[in-house]
């Protein structure tokens, strides 16, 4: 009899190890699929929140770019300022900025910005200046005016005029609208209208017409070089065209085409001012002769006669004394 009971309590022990297996294999299971699960979702999370932190970071601007590449430069530049010996320290110095100005003018300048306090600070922005002006105009054109110290010299703005009348003058005028020192902006009119009658006489013509707002001393000087400009092209053609010219200009160019009349042809100089047209035109021609005969000029009274203005008739004879 007991040998049956401990028999059965074997069974029941066997029984419960099985089952207690069992349950523990599930259980086992179960976590491990939940394991796998959470794993695959927070590695899906992990991605998700990488793409959106992806997405919403911005794009590097040229700012941070610059700052990548910037101590590069500052760098060796920071160095070359500690050159005691000022002419290594300005070669040395020059040649890194210009090298700089190449790859990145902007940072560059601004760099050379906050430069103030250092030795030869403005001989090093006017190097960089006039290079970029041969090298790249319409950045050159930019950097002068986000630059308002710029506005004020008169070297870098006369080059820089200079070189863009070549390609626009419009864009020119448009450009010197723009600077805020009223002084360099009436001197640097002035010689990109000069600059202007040399390249493109007829052009610059049409404008001063449509442009009154030009007047005085300046419009006086223009005229008077645009009509030399274009009798020295081709005196000929301006004496055939003289009537085809505006009429506030025909008097310049009355005295221009008799300035220029060959010497050796002066009695036909004579003979077109007696056939001329207009007060003022006749009277301008007829100094201009005074002016290029010298006022020993015989006969000329008869000339002067034709000038109905007394006021400018004596002006006229007191040449001639």
């Amino acid at each position: 009899m007991k040998k049956v009971n401990l028999y059965g309590k074997w069974i029941i022990s066997i029984s419960l190890l099985i089952i207690c297996g069992y349950v523990y294999l599930i259980q086992v299971n179960d976590n491990k699929q939940v394991i796998e699960e959470t794993s695959a979702q927070m590695h899906f999370e992990i991605n998700n929140t990488k793409h959106a932190i992806e997405t919403l970071k911005p794009k590097a601007s040229p700012a941070e770019d610059f700052e990548t590449e910037k101590p590069i430069y500052t760098a060796i530049l920071d160095k070359a300022l500690l050159i005691r010996d000022k002419e290594l320290r300005i070669k040395t110095i020059s040649n890194h900025l210009l090298n700089w100005a190449k790859e990145a003018p902007l940072e560059c300048v601004h760099w050379l910005s906050e430069q103030y306090k250092a030795p030869e600070h403005m001989l090093y922005i006017s190097q960089v200046i006039h290079f970029l002006i041969t090298d790249n105009l319409p950045v050159a054109g930019d950097i002068i005016l986000n630059f308002e110290i710029l506005h004020s010299d008169q070297s870098i703005v006369d080059d820089y005029l200079s070189s863009q009348v070549a390609v626009s003058p419009y864009d020119g005028i448009e450009w010197l609208n723009n600077l805020s020192n009223e002084k360099i902006k009436q001197e640097a009119e002035l010689r990109l209208l000069q600059t202007w009658a040399k390249l493109g006489p007829m052009q610059l013509l049409n404008y001063l017409e449509v442009h009154t707002e030009i007047a005085g001393n300046n419009r006086h000087i223009i005229q008077h070089q645009l009509a030399q400009t274009l009798t020295k092209n081709n005196s000929k053609q301006v004496q055939d065209e003289f009537y085809s010219y505006p009429s506030s200009f025909q008097p310049n160019l009355a005295y221009s085409v008799i300035s220029q009349w060959p010497e050796h042809e002066l009695s036909d100089a004579r003979e077109w001012i007696f056939t001329l047209e207009g007060e003022q035109s006749k009277y301008f021609a007829i100094k201009s002769y005074i002016d290029y005969t010298g006022t020993s000029s015989a006969n000329m009274n008869e000339l002067i006669e034709q000038i109905h203005s007394s006021k400018l008739r004596a002006h006229l004879l007191e040449r001639l004394q």
